[in-house]
């Protein structure tokens, strides 16, 4: 890949050296895109300016659920989702310049001192301005968020978040939830620790999720307001959790749980409805219907409905077909057409 050429080195550096030792950088357009393609994923991109020379450069970090991107461009550009592209929550920080999204039918812009949020598939065009910008960006795999959401409250994430994009850094929710994304760039940035502790890394994208749902302002934070639903479960309860996600396509009963565990049925009960609002049971049943429906959107699946029913435990294809369109708004069917369009 190419390097800075040195006139473009000297231009960036008129803001401010920006500090890092890039694990990427060149001087075209094309460079840029091919290095984050295959770093991070597919996306479509575009230049907003027509000049012969963009230069730019990129640490760029990844461990199995955290992406970290710190950068600095000389000119502007467009970011667009693809289909193809990983489904993440981005977390924006610009430094220098400011980043602009659109969001349905609102447009938002972010410049130093606010965090900006949003699920990239569910935004539209990202533009990135100031020459030189200079930002850090976190993504998150939705996944985690998905999980994180369906541990605290009994109904899985089904459609939009709805999450407000825009966080002030200076308020409560902004400085719990800033303080944190900074914290894990800085820990990933540079080779740093962050990249050689797995555990840590889960660990900390687990609980930025959970701050997120908890106190930023999204489509359902006023049920998790009237559900009192605590953020940290007991010990017991996030056991019970885990090996539940771990044996999810197993034969599993309450009991079984509990074992595992090592409490009694009664107080994995207590736990769950403490905790969680829901019963062992029921939160078994919701992380399946989740999984159930992961299979149906995917184009690739070739089972059938009742096929994918039956992995999942639901043994009954007429109930199964009554849970799922109560929990997600739509039929099993209806979700794998629209999924074999996309074939």
């Amino acid at each position: 890949m190419d390097s800075l050429r040195p006139e473009n080195t000297v231009r960036l550096a008129e803001h401010g050296r920006y500090g890092f030792v890039p694990t990427h950088e060149g001087t075209s357009f094309e460079s840029m895109v091919q290095a984050f393609s295959a770093g991070y994923g597919v996306f479509g991109a575009q230049p907003l300016k027509n000049e012969r020379n963009f230069a730019w450069a990129a640490d760029l970090r990844r461990t199995e659920a955290l992406t970290t991107v710190h950068s600095v461009y000389q000119s502007p550009w467009i970011i667009r989702t693809l289909d193809e592209s990983p489904q993440h929550l981005t977390f924006f920080l610009p430094h220098t310049g400011s980043f602009r999204v659109s969001i349905g039918r609102r447009t938002v812009e972010s410049g130093a001192g606010h965090l900006l949020m949003a699920n990239n598939h569910e935004a539209g065009d990202r533009v990135l301005q100031g020459g030189p910008h200079r930002s850090d960006a976190l993504f998150l795999d939705w996944k985690v968020v998905r999980q994180a959401l369906t541990s605290l409250v009994e109904t899985p994430l089904s459609e939009s978040l709805d999450l407000e994009p825009i966080l002030d850094l200076s308020t409560q929710a902004g400085q719990l939830i800033g303080n944190l994304v900074q914290t894990i760039v800085q820990g990933m940035r540079d080779g740093g620790p962050l990249l050689s502790s797995p555990l840590a890394a889960a660990a900390m994208s687990e609980t930025l999720a959970h701050l997120v749902i908890r106190f930023a302002r999204h489509r359902l934070s006023d049920r998790l307001e009237r559900k009192n639903v605590s953020l940290i479960a007991p010990w017991h309860v996030r056991r019970a959790i885990e090996y539940m996600h771990a044996n999810i396509a197993e034969p599993l009963t309450m009991t079984m749980v509990a074992d595992d565990v090592g409490v009694s049925l009664r107080a994995l009960q207590t736990g769950f409805k403490a905790f969680r609002g829901t019963s062992p049971a029921g939160y078994l049943r919701t992380i399946r219907l989740q999984a159930a429906r992961e299979q149906l959107r995917d184009p690739t699946n070739q089972q059938s409905v009742r096929e994918i029913c039956a992995i999942w435990g639901f043994a009954h294809a007429g109930r199964f077909s009554i849970v799922y369109r109560s929990t997600f708004g739509e039929s099993p069917r209806d979700t794998r057409l629209r999924a074999e369009r996309l074939r």
